[in-house]
């Protein structure tokens, strides 16, 4: 969700330099780092996109992460518009909806990286704002076969595009055994059993207060860990990172800068773009079809005076003769 999101930088380092320096004093310190290894980072093959976060020490040689992501392709969670582009497997965030985005695999690993002491096996945690699915198969790859991972979107559409993504990759049996995907009806209602707790929370989108935070800490169990993004929209947030001690007092570490999506209390609707010459035609179609109806009311053809004297007629012709200005 939909996804934490670090801004799309260009692969050349000329135009790397040059988006770093038109915006360096705005942007913290951490950030312009995890900028200038990104960059670093992709390839044309899901292979060759993990020898890279190895190469740049994002993902550790040898370790769990290694293991689980090579067994994660990318190009099964991206959009079929992308699945034969090269893009894939880019360092960069792709569309996967009207606002979602599935995150960078720079910012996957690093994310899963932060959650992987908390992902052993048989261990269970929950993806808020799950969208592509794909962290979901990460953590499943991690916690084993005796593990659970739950995802929550609130994006119907998302819902069922992670469930075929994971089956694709899972397999049907491990995916229907070990995932869950659920829909959440708002941000206050993430459909989550309220008598169930895990040992990691992932909140990929933004909220904007400690409080908004804070609540999802009643999903975790004692010594668990929540991952989420805090601050407002559209400026520079930071990756929280909260441990709910034994004791039920929470430890609080910023983690790293970050940019991405706040979370959402309804489902987007997506905006179309209407062209001069399509809203032409649709005003011309309307008017039309008043006038039809007009004749075929008063069996005669209308009027000016009878055009304007129909309010909805006088501002469909109104707006007709502005279009052809």
């Amino acid at each position: 969700m939909t996804s934490l999101l670090l801004r799309s930088w260009s692969s050349s380092r000329a135009d790397v330099k040059c988006r770093l320096l038109s915006v360096l004093s705005g942007i913290s310190e951490d950030l312009l780092v995890s900028t200038s290894i990104g960059y670093q980072i992709g390839g044309d093959s899901h292979s060759a996109l993990m020898d890279s976060l190895v190469r740049t020490n994002v993902v550790a040689a040898g370790s769990r992460l290694e293991t689980a992501l090579r067994h994660v392709d990318r190009g099964d969670f991206v959009m079929p518009a992308f699945r034969d582009s090269s893009n894939r497997y880019a360092n960069r965030p792709l569309k996967i909806g009207t606002v979602a985005t599935i995150s960078t695999p720079q910012l996957h690993a690093q994310v899963l990286g932060l959650l992987e002491p908390h992902l052993q096996p048989g261990m269970t945690a929950v993806d808020v704002g799950s969208g592509s699915g794909i962290l979901v198969a990460a953590m499943v790859h991690l916690v084993g076969p005796l593990g659970q991972i739950t995802g929550v979107d609130i994006v119907p559409e998302l819902v069922a595009f992670s469930e075929e993504n994971l089956q694709r990759s899972l397999g049907k049996e491990v995916a229907d055994k070990q995932t869950k995907i659920l829909l959440s009806t708002g941000k206050n209602d993430l459909d989550l059993p309220s008598d169930h707790q895990y040992n990691c929370v992932h909140v990929g989108v933004a909220v904007e207060t400690k409080a908004e935070a804070e609540r999802f800490l009643e999903y975790l169990k004692p010594g668990g860990v929540l991952l989420i993004p805090l601050g407002g929209a559209g400026t520079e947030q930071k990756l929280v990172k909260m441990t709910k001690l034994a004791d039920g007092t929470v430890d609080k570490q910023d983690i790293m800068s970050v940019l991405c999506q706040p979370i959402l209390d309804s489902v987007p609707v997506e905006t179309v773009y209407e062209t001069r010459a399509k809203k032409m035609e649709r005003v011309e179609q309307a008017l039309a079809q008043w006038r039809n109806g007009f004749e075929a009311k008063y069996e005669r053809k209308p009027t000016r005076y009878d055009l304007m004297g129909n309010a909805d007629a006088k501002k469909m012709f109104q707006e007709f003769a502005a279009l052809r200005k």
